[in-house]
């Protein structure tokens, strides 16, 4: 499996520190980055360059994807990836989640025709409920131009098992979101908490899944010595 890192661990030091970030990014171990376009391509083209990284998916969300989706698209061909995550809202009706996944057919069909997979990224009120929203989403869409961007940690938080979710969803999973969960329920480094990840790699490995990419929205630790936690425990148990 391909293993790669969004950079939301670092914060708002994506905006004033790129390069510097970056760095860290290659220091903790991966080679493979999760990045949305920038607004000075050729300075990020050198950054990510120096640092030996390469751009493995973009990520958008529902309510700027139809205007901004060229722009992702010619930041995924640019950088030969194919994955494009869109991020969603907690919509409380099923009207709501139909517009939604209206919304996300159409510009599936759009990536698809460019090469690009578009992946539905799920947090939890997505999956509680059993699984109301997700189910909504893939109920609406073509599964050939949406799949999703499952998340293990969200889908733990509501109250599933990831590796049944994985094995369940078999064909629609583009790829993963890894992070863990601690004991009083926040965000852990992979491997630091709860979940099964013996588990949820067989799963993975089950239905096809062959890109990772860690995210860590917040830590304890300085988000250097966080993602090379995530990055270590999955190189020595994942063999990834």
């Amino acid at each position: 499996m391909q293993i790669g890192v969004q950079l939301i661990v670092w914060g708002q030091r994506n905006r004033i520190d790129r390069a510097g970030v970056l760095g860290e990014v290659a220091q903790a171990g991966f080679d493979a980055v999760e990045m949305s376009p920038q607004p000075d391509p050729d300075q990020a083209d050198e950054d990510l360059r120096r640092n030996g990284l390469r751009v493995v998916a973009s990520h958008a969300n529902t309510g700027s994807l139809e205007h901004d989706l060229d722009n992702h698209l010619r930041w995924l061909e640019h950088h030969r990836a194919n994955l494009l995550a869109c991020s969603g809202s907690d919509y409380p009706t099923s009207a709501q989640y139909k517009e939604v996944a209206a919304r996300l057919d159409r510009a599936g069909a759009r990536c698809r025709e460019q090469g690009v997979t578009l992946c539905y990224h799920n947090h939890a009120h997505e999956i509680t409920h059993d699984m109301f929203g997700l189910s909504h989403i893939l109920a609406e869409t073509d599964p050939a131009n949406v799949k999703l961007n499952l998340d293990t940690y969200w889908v733990a938080k509501g109250g599933q098992d990831p590796a049944a979710v994985i094995r369940l969803l078999r064909g629609r999973v583009g790829y993963l979101h890894l992070k863990d969960m601690l004991p009083d329920g926040t965000f852990g480094e992979v491997g630091a908490g709860t979940l099964d990840w013996g588990a949820i790699k067989a799963a993975a490995d089950s239905v096809g899944v062959s890109v990772g990419v860690v995210e860590q929205d917040r830590t304890a630790r300085t988000p250097l010595e966080s993602s090379a936690m995530s990055r270590r425990f999955l190189r020595e148990q994942w063999g990834a």
